[in-house]
């Protein structure tokens, strides 16, 4: 009997240990799986609406454009005109680089070029546009030269380096024939260098300052030509060719004396016999 009851004693003791036991092996494991599971970083949280999310893109580099532009109109006054161009001129710090002028048989016609900062193109365009209804041609015009201005830049930065190490080269260099033959590769690569730089500067010139042509015309009124009486016309066609006969024996007089000398001898030796 008391065997019994100690092994009953024994038995709810291990009972009530396992059930004190299991909650805190639970949150062990638990708590193990969690430190072991790897932390995921934080989601941002969307834009708000109506807001575009920002790419992240590189700075974009100064395009190179070449503005021209051809301007022809006519107009009704040809000195007001042309000094209302020549005010715009100014106002916009452009300057002329070319004019002339020539009469055509029902019209005058003006024409101007015009070299202005680019930043100032299009006001000159819109100031001399200013009062004109009809244009006979309007033609503007951007030509991107970036692209040949980048490479142009890193072929010249290229050569240059070159030219450095052919420098260093003849530095170093001892017999004559090194020497020649490293100079004359510096030579040219010198000819190549100012090429390049020339035309830079060239497209530089042509980038900071647009070219605009301006041409603009007044008509005339159309003369009736009068018809000249015909003796008259005769009269002078006769004189302008008789003057033309006396210039054309002029340029042949040695051989008008020498003829003469000769006939002249001929004609005693005849009168004799």
């Amino acid at each position: 009997m008391r065997k019994s009851i100690f092994l009953l004693w024994m038995l709810f003791t291990y009972c009530t240990s396992a059930c004190d036991k299991a909650p805190a092996n639970y949150y062990e494991t638990s708590n193990a799986k969690d430190a072991s599971a790897p932390q995921s970083e934080a989601t941002p949280p969307p834009p708000p609406p109506g807001e575009a999310q920002k790419p992240n893109v590189e700075p974009n580099f100064k395009l190179k454009l070449i503005k021209t532009g051809t301007l022809k109109f006519e107009t009704s006054n040809l000195k007001s005109t042309y000094q209302r161009i020549r005010q715009a001129a100014d106002a916009t710090a452009g300057y002329l680089s070319n004019e002339f002028t020539e009469n055509e048989y029902d019209r005058i016609v003006q024409s101007i070029t015009i070299r202005v900062p680019s930043r100032n193109f299009d006001q000159l365009v819109s100031a001399v546009s200013k009062g004109v209804d009809h244009f006979d041609t309007k033609t503007i015009q951007a030509t991107d030269v970036t692209e040949e201005f980048v490479d142009a830049e890193a072929r010249l930065k290229t050569k240059k380096q070159v030219e450095q190490r052919y420098q260093d080269l003849l530095k170093r260099a001892n017999k004559i024939s090194e020497i020649l033959e490293i100079e004359k590769q510096i030579g040219d690569l010198r000819a190549e260098i100012e090429s390049i730089e020339g035309r830079l500067r060239f497209l530089s010139n042509r980038v900071d300052y647009s070219t605009l042509d301006i041409s603009f015309y007044q008509k005339i009124k159309e003369e009736k030509v009068v018809s000249e009486n015909r003796l008259l016309k005769a009269l002078r066609n006769g004189w302008d060719g008789l003057v033309d006969f006396f210039i054309g024996l002029t340029s042949i007089w040695p051989f008008m004396i020498f003829l003469g000398v000769v006939g002249f001898f001929v004609w005693r030796r005849w009168s004799k016999k």
